[in-house]
């Protein structure tokens, strides 16, 4: 007789929302997660969460780290490090450990890093216009 048990480990599981997927609600992920299609509801992950470029999520997140290429708009809280890729577009008040801003990308709202401190506040979200980012 087979053993067909298996085990579950959740530093091996990943998921995924692909384009063209629309979910309503609250999703919750032990592993890590991938969304390329469309969220509207709070996201909450144990490992790292990956909006791809077609991604979009409105609603709450909590993650361990996060990589953002796509549209999120609300409240992110990221225990470890969040980085906002070239086309991610991101309104939201964010509270993370570490962030990280590549050239072009958006972003309009707060960050507070866990510290407390404020590193950055109310950046226009046109592309035409230069970020500046200050240290507290």
């Amino acid at each position: 007789m087979m053993n067909t048990s298996r085990k579950n480990e959740t530093s091996g599981e990943h998921n995924r929302i692909v384009e063209r997927t629309n979910i309503q609600g609250h999703i919750n992920s032990p592993g890590d997660i991938r969304v390329d299609g469309q969220v509207k509801g709070n996201l909450t992950v144990g490992g790292k969460l990956v909006v791809g470029p077609s991604g979009t999520i409105d609603g709450q997140v909590k993650a361990a780290e996060a990589a953002i290429s796509g549209r999120v708009i609300g409240k992110i809280d990221i225990k470890g490090l969040t980085t906002l890729l070239q086309s991610a577009n991101v309104q939201a008040e964010i509270l993370t450990g570490k962030l990280a801003v590549e050239t072009g990308a958006q972003f309009s709202g707060t960050c507070t890093m866990n510290n407390g401190k404020t590193v950055l506040t109310s950046v226009p979200t046109t592309a035409d216009q230069e970020s500046k980012v200050t240290a507290a």
